[in-house]
């Protein structure tokens, strides 16, 4: 088991025990288990999920929508630190799909790569909350 602490500007999101944590980076999606190499790493937008037992099935996974990041991993304990972090209590999937739509048509009208960039940022957090949401609304 891996000690995973999940650290927002507004307080701890999730911080206990777990077998597997897949975490968003800007190179793809990395997992996370017990004896990981030490690592410092940027996190990108995307989800954050959660195993906590290695029997979980992926449809029982807790999963967090996070605005990108920092990712700090010492091989017993992982930190996933980002300023922006919609849990499923949080997530509305109407406003995630509104946020989608607007990611969108800022990608359409993107004159520079920054705002291309940008938009595509905005695509991927708005993705990870419409995602998070669906979750929350399946488990009710």
């Amino acid at each position: 088991m891996i000690t995973f602490q999940l650290i927002s500007a507004s307080g701890i999101k999730f911080d206990g025990q777990a077998y597997e944590v897949l975490v968003p980076t800007r190179d793809g999606t990395i997992a996370l288990f017990e004896d990981h190499m030490p690592l410092v790493s940027a996190g990108a937008p995307g989800l954050v999920s959660i195993r906590k037992k290695a029997e979980d099935s992926d449809s029982s996974m807790e999963s967090f929508a996070v605005g990108g990041g920092i990712i700090q991993i010492d091989g017993k304990t992982a930190r996933f630190i980002s300023d922006d972090i919609t849990t499923s209590d949080d997530a509305s999937e109407q406003e995630a799909e509104a946020a989608m739509e607007r990611a969108q048509e800022l990608l359409k009208r993107a004159g520079s790569q920054i705002e291309i960039n940008e938009a595509k940022r905005l695509m991927a957090h708005s993705s990870a909350k419409l995602h998070v949401a669906k979750i929350k609304k399946r488990r009710h």
